[in-house]
């Protein structure tokens, strides 16, 4: 399932659902999907088309990556190890 033309600038947006998993918003726990597509579209040639799933399942994992690191990096500086986050 392949999205329609991109808009210029990468400038849409797409809002998606609430998860039932936790009471914070979803659009509070993962980074905003026009960016990730953004992204993902400068790394493919221009007449390609990325699927809803692909954009949604990359916007999880880079979350989810990007978390990690804060909480390892917090978890560092907590022990002293770095200076800043």
């Amino acid at each position: 399932m392949a999205e329609g033309p991109a808009s210029p600038g990468c400038g849409s947006h797409d809002s998606g659902d609430h998860s039932p998993r936790s009471n914070i918003r979803e659009q509070d726990r993962y980074l905003p999907i026009a960016n990730i597509s953004c992204i993902m579209k400068k790394a493919l040639p221009a007449n390609s088309k990325i699927a809803k799933d692909t954009k949604e399942t990359v916007q999880e994992c880079v979350s989810e990556f990007i978390s990690f690191i804060t909480s390892e990096s917090s978890k560092s500086g907590t022990r002293g190890i770095l200076t800043h986050v």
